[in-house]
């Protein structure tokens, strides 16, 4: 992923994590939640929870979780750095909320995009009660292998 493009930068990333933690606001979540959330929700036809995934349905798209660690780990860094997020330990780890800053960032941002990631950061909400890291994790993992063995029997 290249750090001089928007697309898949830690920027990008920093857009959606704020998207989201404004959507749910209510709730603080650690940095699996987070990126088991952001990437369900890009791709949520793939799991059957909307109609269209919101990247596309690019062959490689099932590698871009395990990738996605340490630019959502940069990202996060960024943002508490920027006062947009706040960070708190509790006895299970650390998790992130969303600030008064960063609400006020994100509320400058009006695009369809934006719409539509909310959309689909509450359906996944939905579809995993209280966003339980460990069934989203297996249900991307299944989903993993099941696309393995698609491409595998396409060849």
């Amino acid at each position: 992923m290249n750090e001089t493009t928007v697309i898949g930068s830690t920027f990008e990333i920093s857009q959606r994590i704020l998207l989201m933690l404004n959507t749910l606001s209510d709730m603080q979540l650690d940095e699996h939640q987070i990126a088991a959330i952001d990437f369900i929700s890009i791709y949520a036809a793939d799991f059957n929870i909307l109609d269209e995934n919101l990247h596309g349905y690019g062959n490689y798209r099932f590698s871009e979780y395990p990738a996605r660690k340490t630019l959502i780990s940069n990202a996060l860094k960024q943002l508490i750095l920027c006062r947009y997020v706040t960070l708190a330990a509790n006895s299970s780890g650390f998790t992130y909320a969303i600030t008064d800053s960063g609400k006020a960032f994100i509320h400058k941002i009006h695009n369809n995009y934006a719409k539509e990631y909310a959309i689909a950061v509450k359906a996944v909400i939905g579809q995993f009660e209280g966003a339980d890291f460990k069934d989203m994790y297996q249900e991307i993992i299944r989903i993993i292998n099941l696309s393995t063995k698609e491409m595998t029997l396409n060849e």
